[in-house]
């Protein structure tokens, strides 16, 4: 995938401005329910105590049949290669919560963590690496951008490289397209030079639904 490659240090270098910039990472805390304490248990603690990331996310089944992960993000589907879970751009993005190259924070969120090697299916802004005849890599973004002057740069949190199960024939019509996108989900932060270069991946993607923009 040397052309996303190529392509992503190009955002980066586009974008550092904004990573550079000085950011506080917010941590990620699980609630649970308070269980019950013996009377001889305290019940305070003090009050400077900084609240530590646990090792796991909150996942809560809803009535409806689906999840809520952290008691923020809704999930739908069931993560296998026939029903994906449906995940939305907010959630993908929550990682920067934790993750700051330049302050050499590299943990994966945990509600990131559990789709890791789930099949997904996501909307976003599809373009080619490299325009030619046919390719079998594409650029998914939360924005559209033309890999120049229009539109927004994305960030490698709000963006997925993507490796189709086949090559798809391009066009005019599919140099920048909107569509459905869905495969395996791969998390691996990958960092250069105190710069977050990529973050995620899908293996075996196909798309079916793309509309040129």
């Amino acid at each position: 995938m040397k052309g996303i490659w190529a392509l992503l240090a190009v955002v980066v270098i586009a974008g550092a401005v904004a990573l550079l910039w000085p950011s506080k990472a917010a941590t990620v805390v699980v609630a649970e329910q308070p269980a019950a304490m013996p009377a001889s248990a305290p019940t305070t603690k003090k009050p400077d105590a900084a609240p530590q990331p646990t090792a796991q996310a909150r996942i809560d089944r809803q009535p409806d049949g689906t999840l809520l992960l952290d008691g923020r993000f809704t999930l739908t589907g069931s993560g296998s290669e026939q029903d994906p879970f449906v995940i939305g751009w907010p959630l993908l993005f929550s990682a920067n919560e934790t993750i700051d190259a330049k302050a050499d924070r590299m943990a994966v969120p945990p509600r990131i963590d559990f789709l890791n090697g789930q099949w997904v299916q996501i909307s976003g802004f599809l373009a080619p690496p490299l325009w030619g005849v046919q390719t079998k890599e594409l650029l998914v973004m939360k924005n559209r951008w033309d890999g120049c002057c229009i539109g927004l740069p994305p960030t490698p949190f709000d963006c997925i490289e993507a490796e189709l199960a086949t090559p798809i024939k391009l066009g005019t019509q599919h140099t920048i397209s909107f569509g459905v996108i869905r495969g395996r989900l791969v998390v691996s932060p990958f960092k250069a030079g105190g710069f977050l270069i990529g973050l995620y991946r899908l293996e075996g993607a196909r798309t079916d639904e793309m509309k040129a923009q």
